[in-house]
């Protein structure tokens, strides 16, 4: 299975791409006209819902100031010291488990994944 992803502007170029190649099909909120650099939170989770994505971020802000009810899905990953490759990989092995329609709300994501 793959994900609608919405990228957060603090993830790696390099993990969408990988994401990408893995048949995940991506968008960065720093691409998208509707948000673009910058966007707030609330813009970005009123995006999700809108636009069927499911939002991958480090953002602790993201997690600690909207309030879960607001949103889709966040996958948000604490550790950003993780290689690129582990984070895609995370990723990828979420949606090989859960499809997209079951991602409500947040998730947090390690490598106990791998």
């Amino acid at each position: 299975m793959s994900f609608r992803l919405l990228l957060d502007e603090n993830v790696e170029r390099s993990v969408g791409a990988r994401l990408d190649a893995l048949g995940h099909d991506i968008e960065r909120v720093d691409s998208v006209s509707a948000l673009g650099t910058g966007s707030s939170d609330d813009e970005i989770a009123a995006f999700l819902d809108d636009a069927n994505r499911v939002l991958l971020t480090y953002d602790d802000d993201f997690v600690l100031e909207v309030d879960e009810e607001e949103y889709r899905g966040t996958l948000y990953i604490d550790d950003a010291t993780f290689p690129v490759e582990q984070v895609a990989d995370i990723v990828h092995a979420v949606s090989r488990h859960y499809p997209q329609s079951q991602i409500h709300g947040l998730e947090y994501l390690g490598d106990e994944w791998i």
